[in-house]
């Protein structure tokens, strides 16, 4: 990790959380409140995002699962009903206090936990960042892209079998301030050199999305 970009981070990240409880607070705990589109569209990048779990602990469960920008908890509202939770537990975190306590609220379950903080502090056989590194606040393009990779560096060392997470791409045609674009060849090349050999990148047209799957 590189020391002065996490130094700098709280102050690059403090835009982004005052956004996000505006947002809550006016759309309250929903797909929109975290700025997605619609619920559908939440979901698909679930279930895409979670096809990295292998077959096998997606059918017995007992992993431990890191779910980094949880907002609300819609991730672990999806993952609850499914067999790879027997026995699981999930860590989600956050950086906006409002969608902590909207998870605490919300979400009593035992095999769930939420904790505001923009790194992950427990280890997990899986990690996943759903949107989290979309929505930058104005920030300066070089110092976010530098707080990204320090970021999924980090959440990768804490990870034992798999991580997924996807961003925007940088040729989508509808683009919108505030939010963050990349060259999918780019963040590509970045996770093979810096995270592991073994990664994959996803295009998910016709939404905007670019996924990768990063793997041990």
């Amino acid at each position: 990790m590189t020391f002065n970009i996490f130094k700098r981070a709280p102050r690059l990240l403090a835009p982004v959380a005052r956004l996000y409880g505006q947002r809550l607070d006016q759309c309250g705990a929903t797909a929109k409140g975290v700025f997605w589109r619609g619920e559908h569209w939440q979901v698909r990048r679930f279930e895409r995002l979670c096809e990295i779990i292998s077959p096998e602990d997606a059918a017995d469960g007992g992993i431990v699962i890191n779910d980094l920008g949880c907002g609300y908890g819609a991730m672990f509202d999806y993952l609850h009903p499914l067999s790879v939770m027997n026995g699981s537990r999930y860590i989600g975190y956050d950086i906006t206090q409002e969608m902590i306590a909207a998870c605490r609220d919300r979400i009593t379950d035992p095999r769930a936990k939420f904790l505001r903080k923009m790194i992950a502090t427990e280890r997990a056989d899986y990690s996943f960042a759903c949107g989290t590194y979309n929505m930058h606040g104005g920030a300066d393009e070089t110092a976010w892209r530098d707080y990204v990779e320090d970021n999924l560096k980090q959440l990768w060392s804490m990870t034992d079998k798999g991580l997924a997470f996807n961003m925007l791409r940088k040729d989508e045609e509808e683009k919108f301030q505030g939010l963050y674009y990349i060259e999918p060849a780019d963040m590509l090349a970045f996770c093979r050199r810096a995270l592991s050999a073994d990664t994959e990148m996803f295009d998910e047209r016709p939404l905007p999305d670019v996924t990768y799957f990063i793997r041990r």
